[in-house]
């Protein structure tokens, strides 16, 4: 994370990590997480009773899972400005209209992260999860976010997570990097050609604030065999950018009330 804490209580970090462990295997016993995390059994036994009792873990038999009650706690984070309010009847009506997947996204920690995913109408089956976090420079949201953002944001970006290749198309050189937002910030337009997944393509708009700086992007996913010529740089590129600007103008119009 880019923002080290000066007196980190440990307490905090191990419990974090428990939990950690325990979304990575999706539930599990008390050695799983040991097993998965590398703390002690009973430290990871202390640690989830205390969240049972709060009412954060269930526990099913000798399995442990995450409650329900994190499920709140997201929506709160996910409500906590007007993104996610004004942009999710957007993205339903891209996917509705399209029938392809639809990203609602913003940036949080130096990285993408979506706030809400459609699911798609094709056979090929992607990840819809809210909550995931993803690189900045080979996605085709957190480029639109990059290129409507304060040089500060790619600087942070750079400094802790590097510029990772995921595929022979990813972009790696910084300077590469800035010149493809240049073309991002004048087509208010940005595409990801694989460069995150083999087979992936996503073409995403920004959706911006009354000082034109970026608030998140709206995106569509498809196989790299579908999203080709004019149907992928025309019509999914239209829909995005009509989307973005309909959640602008609609944040914009009530600027102050949150």
């Amino acid at each position: 994370m880019p923002h080290e804490a000066k007196n980190p209580i440990n307490s905090d970090l191990t419990l974090l990590e428990i939990l950690n462990g325990l979304e990575e295997l999706g539930g599990g016993r008390i050695q799983d997480i040991a097993d998965e995390t590398g703390i002690t059994k009973s430290t990871v036994h202390n640690h989830l009773s205390t969240l049972r009792q709060q009412g954060f873990i269930v526990k099913d038999g000798d399995q442990y899972y995450l409650g329900l009650r994190f499920l709140r706690l997201g929506e709160v984070a996910r409500n906590r400005g007007p993104l996610f309010s004004f942009g999710r009847p957007e993205a339903d009506k891209v996917a509705n209209e399209t029938g392809e997947l639809t990203n609602l996204s913003t940036v949080e920690h130096a990285r993408g992260v979506y706030l809400y995913r459609t699911q798609s109408e094709q056979e090929v089956r992607f990840s819809t999860a809210a909550g995931e976090y993803h690189d900045l420079h080979c996605s085709a949201t957190g480029k639109a976010i990059l290129a409507f953002s304060p040089e500060s944001v790619l600087d942070e970006f750079v400094d802790v997570h590097g510029l990772t290749r995921y595929t022979e198309n990813t972009i790696t050189d910084r300077a590469e990097l800035e010149e493809s937002l240049e073309t991002v910030r004048e087509r208010q337009l940005a595409l990801d050609l694989e460069e995150y997944e083999k087979g992936l393509r996503c073409v995403a708009s920004p959706i911006l604030d009354k000082d034109d700086r970026a608030l998140g992007a709206i995106s569509v996913s498809g196989p790299a065999m579908k999203f080709t010529g004019e149907y992928y740089r025309e019509t999914l590129a239209e829909a995005v950018k009509s989307a973005a600007n309909v959640i602008s103008l609609n944040i914009t119009r009530t600027e102050g009330t949150y």
